[in-house]
């Protein structure tokens, strides 16, 4: 198992999870359950959730995806716009919404 992304922000983590997830890659977040924490291990990146690999052999094509993911997303990521179907504020670039699971349509509202 290695390491691929450690971010104080859960969210984060998760999003990068199901872009390698998507690419058929086995994955597990590290310290998921000790995001909540408050304090000093909010200073301490050993504590943060880590996305990992569960097979050594997926390392680099899963951080390509996540390279890959990461130049895709400059490009209207600071936008955001509400899901048409529960109202939940997304970023300008999510296909389907983080929260209900629809699909966020070209018919979109801005935020």
């Amino acid at each position: 198992m290695k390491d691929l992304f450690r971010e104080f922000d859960f969210t984060k983590v998760g999003y990068y999870q199901s872009i390698v997830e998507s690419q058929g890659i086995e994955t597990f977040i590290k310290n998921r359950d000790l995001s909540g924490l408050a304090g000093e291990a909010a200073i301490m990146p050993e504590v943060w959730p880590t996305l990992c690999v569960i097979n050594d052999e997926d390392y680099d094509r899963a951080m390509a995806a996540i390279r890959d993911s990461v130049a895709t997303d400059s490009e209207g990521s600071d936008i955001e716009v509400k899901c048409p179907s529960c109202g939940e504020t997304n970023p300008g670039n999510f296909d389907l919404c983080w929260s209900c699971g629809e699909s966020m349509n070209p018919a979109k509202s801005e935020a």
